[in-house]
């Protein structure tokens, strides 16, 4: 019974340590990350309820909305690896012309509370299953205070399984440097 005992201990106390492990947060690591490099980071969108569009002429529409993001540094990198996000997003289409054109902000955080902002647009393009567009880093707050630099930013959009959502997948390539400021305050 005392075998019993130890086993069941031993076992219970692994799995305490795995559980307290899975729940910390992980740190984005941006300390010892270079002053300046290339990245490629592979990130996901998702809308939960997409808004009504407004129509604003014959066969075009607008609309605004608020996207739930994720990222991962593809490329080793600390920027904006395993970081979450919310991107605003303001795409007029226009049926008729099949063509798309959009522009929005995006706000990362990591485990630390440190803040990456992004500045993007998608020029008027065609309508297709990969749309491509540029981004620029106008800065951050903590460790990436001072992030700046470009990109270009390819997605994907994504069928799917619940009603009402927009899902989108991408990438975004291109590098960053940091300049040399005193780090901003945090945003509430």
């Amino acid at each position: 019974m005392m075998g019993s005992q130890i086993a069941f201990t031993t076992r219970a106390g692994c799995a305490a340590a795995l559980g307290l492990q899975l729940l910390a947060p992980a740190t984005a690591g941006a300390e010892d990350m270079p002053r300046q490099g290339d990245f490629r980071i592979t990130y996901t969108s998702t809308v939960l309820a997409a808004p009504k569009p407004v129509t604003i002429g014959e066969n075009r529409v607008a609309s605004a909305t608020i996207n739930m993001m994720t990222a991962v540094n593809e490329s080793g990198g600390k920027l904006l690896h395993n970081m979450a996000g919310r991107c605003t997003s303001a795409p007029t289409i226009d049926n008729g012309a099949k063509t798309l054109e959009n522009h929005g902000y995006c706000d990362y955080v990591d485990a630390d509370g440190d803040h990456v902002f992004e500045k993007w647009d998608y020029p008027l393009q065609p309508l297709a299953a990969v749309n491509e567009g540029t981004g620029q880093w106008i800065g951050g707050t903590g460790k990436f205070a001072g992030l700046s630099g470009t990109m270009t930013i390819r997605s994907r959009r994504l069928n799917t399984l619940t009603d009402g959502a927009v899902q989108v997948v991408g990438e975004k390539l291109g590098s960053y440097s940091f300049t040399d400021t005193v780090a901003s305050a945090k945003p509430d």
